[in-house]
């Protein structure tokens, strides 16, 4: 009790304290810059001759932030226990073994940490993707080795560990396929519908901007009670194809309405 009232002890301890205050803000500030580095790292810049597409830019970003945040916080953390004569050796000793307690219990732990390295590595998806992972389906907002973060069409968050990922749909790589089905009734002219129907594929294919192929007349798909099915397909942009196909449904219904191509009829026997 007498040492704590010595000037020296005091001195000692104002001097830790203040060293410690000076690691804490060299730390903040290292991590600072360390962000503005990883983030300038990833932008594109013109005439590189390395370039990776911006989801994927924006998901390694993150994940690297991420792990130089953790190495930041345990180096100053190391830094901080010294300042104060904690002993850091025994403090590493000890936290390995409960490291090694608690993996016997924790392998779904690394098992979401495996998944993730892997989910990274092979780009299955990235921030920004619209993916289905098992039954939950929508918009990637974050992911690390851990938990992927799925914002759903109600703007619910879904906080999904890797681990459990088995399968993935992703809708955002590569075209998409635009499905059209046109009923027509039995009464109706084919050759005539045919016809109107490469008209519309023509405007649609030339004003869509999201089209990238097509549309075009598939032809008669499939027999029902009253009706012939036509299938017109047309490949779109990623998550582009509900527009396309509600454009090619409003300029059918347009031009059978001026053509006057009779409805298909249902008809109910009693």
């Amino acid at each position: 009790m007498e040492q704590l009232l010595t000037p020296d002890f005091w001195l000692n301890a104002t001097v830790s304290l203040i060293r410690a205050v000076i690691i804490l803000c060299g730390g903040y500030l290292l991590l600072r810059i360390t962000n503005m580095l990883v983030d300038q790292f990833f932008v594109p810049r013109p005439g590189a001759t390395m370039y990776i597409d911006e989801k994927r830019a924006r998901t390694l970003s993150s994940l690297l932030r991420s792990v130089v945040r953790y190495i930041i916080y345990f180096i100053v953390g190391m830094m901080v226990l010294r300042e104060f004569k904690v002993d850091t050796t025994s403090v590493l000793a000890g936290a390995s073994i409960i490291g090694l307690a608690v993996g016997f219990g924790a392998q779904s732990l690394v098992k979401d940490f495996m998944t993730g390295f892997f989910i990274i590595l092979e780009d299955q998806y990235g921030v920004g993707d619209y993916v289905v992972l098992g039954d939950m389906a929508g918009t990637v907002e974050e992911m690390g080795f851990r938990v992927t973060k799925l914002r759903d069409g109600n703007g619910i968050l879904h906080i999904i560990p890797n681990g459990s990922v088995l399968r993935v749909s992703n809708h955002t790589r590569g075209q998409m396929l635009a499905t059209v089905n046109v009923p027509v009734s039995y009464e109706a002219d084919l050759d005539q519908v045919f016809a109107l129907l490469e008209e519309v594929c023509t405007t649609i294919g030339d004003t869509v901007p999201e089209v990238l192929d097509g549309p075009r007349v598939v032809g008669v798909v499939d027999f029902k009670p009253g009706e012939v099915v036509i299938r017109i397909t047309a490949k779109s942009m990623p998550l582009q194809q509900t527009k396309v196909e509600t454009a090619l449904r409003r300029l059918v219904r347009e031009k059978f309405a001026a053509a006057r191509i009779p409805p298909p009829q249902l008809k109910i026997s009693v």
